[in-house]
């Protein structure tokens, strides 16, 4: 049976150069949705899993308009191409992720910060 939960990650205090870095807590599931709480400045959010080897999930250049978002990620096949319908319609599912996600905070201004909430289906 899955449920459905919401991870807050807040960046903290942007420092004086624009930047912030944070952590979610350990997550496994499905990323169904990211909602970006952008503060009163604009700022560029970086989303990446957090393990040996990285995977982004969202890159969002200056905004500061909250939104919400539904990344996914083309499937692959055993040989790690990307599996298309009839050659040229990519198939694309939700990101699995199975540790902590990484937030990067960039361009902001000093003491704002972003919080992103991600909406995951756990099994």
């Amino acid at each position: 049976m899955s449920s459905i939960r919401r991870y807050k990650i807040n960046s903290g205090a942007i420092d004086a150069s624009g930047n912030a870095i944070a952590y979610s807590a350990p997550i496994t599931g499905r990323i169904l949705a990211v909602m970006i709480d952008y503060p009163a400045h604009a700022c560029t959010v970086d989303l990446d899993t957090d393990g040996p080897i990285s995977q982004k999930i969202l890159d969002l250049s200056s905004a500061s308009t909250d939104r919400v978002v539904y990344p996914r990620v083309q499937v692959h096949d055993y040989q790690g191409n990307g599996v298309t319908y009839d050659g040229t319609n990519e198939i694309y599912e939700p990101f699995v992720v199975a540790g902590r996600v990484k937030l990067t905070v960039a361009g902001g201004t000093a003491n704002e910060s972003v919080s992103v909430y991600l909406v995951v289906e756990e099994h």
